[in-house]
């Protein structure tokens, strides 16, 4: 679940944090410091509830975790390069003992104590995620048929049965006429149990698009759904930090919109090239962008009103980012690389260590 933490350092990349009248501290530096698994693992996803507790999932149904921000590896689950297990590829933890993992084929592995596993059930294979709201209440959302509508389905059980809650349609006016139109959801969040985003698009025809955005103030029980007119491509991800605050990447990173009123109104970003596909959001203080293949990596500092693009020598591609807060973030990909982004004294040196933009 994102919950809002607002940690207030007045400290940034190159600059002394000293106040008047107070004795000289360190500068410090933004960094990403390697921390990667020691196995030829692809990783595909990462989830974290704390600034250094996190799980990874990956190939060869591996769940791995850690509590010192990468330092060490524990494999929770798989973990062995020679199987030939299906890939875990979404991972979501409401809690630190609470956690959810998903195959691509919408298998659903849980845990209810942060160590072991169980498998729960089984859902389309063209599942979007779950996100859960408390212990038992999930919403799981899929897309049976690339030509029809998004499902949204609820359990009550931890993940262990599901039940349609409903289908995705919308309501707008195109060339001034009336229209209804199926929806395509393709990612979703929870800012709390009860106010949750989702984002994908609906169809016109003739192959044209219109980017759906849908708003719930009670669970996911109902959606309050609008077309964006100014966005001519699907929403791919939506990253909120606050019920008001976030931004919207449309088709994997062609473009990204900001909104400051709960995507009431939305802003297209300043963008000087192609975006990345991946991104992970830091309170809105830091916004990172990576491409799969890519060997730059994207950063924005207020809200995602404009990015700077830096060089990235990642050794391979990256699949996941997240930030649990401003400070502290990670991204993972394949061949086993982690990467952890922190802030260090500007002194400070590591192995394989690539510098980074600050908050």
């Amino acid at each position: 679940m994102n919950i809002n933490r607002w940690i207030l350092i007045p400290l940034f990349a190159g600059a002394a944090a000293a106040s008047p009248g107070a004795s000289s501290q360190p500068a410090l530096k933004a960094i990403w410091e390697r921390v990667s698994f020691s196995k030829d693992i692809g990783l595909k996803a990462v989830a974290c509830t704390g600034p250094e507790t996190c799980w990874v999932a990956g190939e060869k149904s591996t769940i791995l975790h850690t509590n010192d921000g990468g330092k060490t590896w524990e494999v929770q689950l798989g973990g062995d390069p020679d199987a030939i297990d299906d890939a875990l590829i979404r991972v979501f933890f409401l809690d630190s003992k609470h956690g959810w993992a998903m195959t691509g084929r919408g298998k659903i592995l849980g845990t209810t104590d942060g160590r072991t596993w169980a498998e729960l059930s089984n859902v389309s294979g063209t599942t979007n995620g779950v996100w859960f709201l408390s212990p038992k209440v999930g919403l799981e959302l899929e897309n049976r048929d690339s030509t029809t509508q998004s499902t949204l389905q609820r359990s009550e059980d931890g993940g262990k049965s599901w039940k349609p809650l409903s289908r995705c349609s919308v309501e707008t006016t195109i060339d001034g006429l009336p229209r209804k139109l199926n929806c395509m959801m393709e990612t979703a969040l929870f800012m709390s149990p009860t106010v949750g985003f989702m984002g994908g698009y609906g169809s016109t025809g003739m192959a044209k698009q219109v980017a759906v955005f849908g708003k719930t103030a009670d669970g996911g029980q109902t959606w309050a759904m609008s077309v964006i007119p100014e966005m001519t491509r699907r929403i791919s991800t939506l990253h909120f930090w606050s019920e008001k605050d976030g931004i919207a990447v449309l088709d994997r990173g062609e473009e990204v919109y900001w909104t400051a009123d709960g995507g009431g109104t939305w802003t297209r970003s300043v963008k000087q090239r192609l975006w990345p596909s991946y991104y992970g959001v830091g309170e809105g203080k830091i916004i990172v962008g990576l491409g799969e293949g890519s060997k730059q990596i994207a950063y924005s500092v207020n809200g995602g009103r404009n990015f700077t693009t830096r060089p990235f020598p990642a050794p391979a591609a990256v699949r996941a980012v997240t930030f649990f807060n401003a400070q502290n973030g990670y991204l993972v990909g394949d061949h086993a690389m982690a990467y952890r982004y922190r802030i260090v004294p500007s002194d400070y040196s590591s192995p394989g260590m690539i510098a980074a933009m600050a908050p």
